[in-house]
């Protein structure tokens, strides 16, 4: 059986939880994580995922992200009364990601440092060569829940 996941996007949203709840015994080792949509330009959505394929991901490791997971966007062939708030993107292709980190601090750093790395640098122009990839970003921070099944 096949489980779909839908994503909401608000723009930019910090989502937290907080209060006198005990953490189960398995411990979250990481408080943010931060899910970013990758719209493209056309025709250039092969090319966004080449470069995170082969480029991107290692670099995100390197600098310190956890590299939780990848998704494509999938168009519904049906819609229903939440399809409105669904990345659509016309029906195009998006890249979804999420990286995880263990707070703010340490995610601002990582981010900085892949910035700033020369090889990013280097990839980043080269594979911009017949034009840019990405037309928009969305961005959310996630803060998982205590009966969440994270660690």
């Amino acid at each position: 059986m096949k489980r779909i996941i839908l994503l909401y996007s608000i723009g930019f949203i910090l989502i937290s939880c907080s209060g006198n709840m005990d953490k189960p015994t398995n411990t979250i080792d990481h408080d943010i994580y931060e899910m970013r949509v990758y719209y493209t330009y056309d025709g250039k959505f092969n090319d966004i995922i080449s470069r995170f394929e082969n480029h991107t991901t290692k670099l995100f490791n390197k600098h310190g992200f956890t590299n939780v997971g990848y998704w494509i966007t999938l168009e519904n062939d049906s819609t229903s009364f939440a399809d409105k708030f669904i990345f659509q993107n016309d029906g195009k292709k998006a890249l979804v990601y999420i990286v995880s980190f263990k707070d703010m601090n340490s995610r601002n750093k990582s981010w900085d440092k892949f910035i700033n790395d020369p090889e990013w640098i280097k990839v980043y122009e080269e594979s911009r060569k017949n034009g840019p990839i990405v037309r928009e970003i969305e961005q959310v921070f996630l803060s998982p829940t205590i009966f969440s099944n994270l660690n």
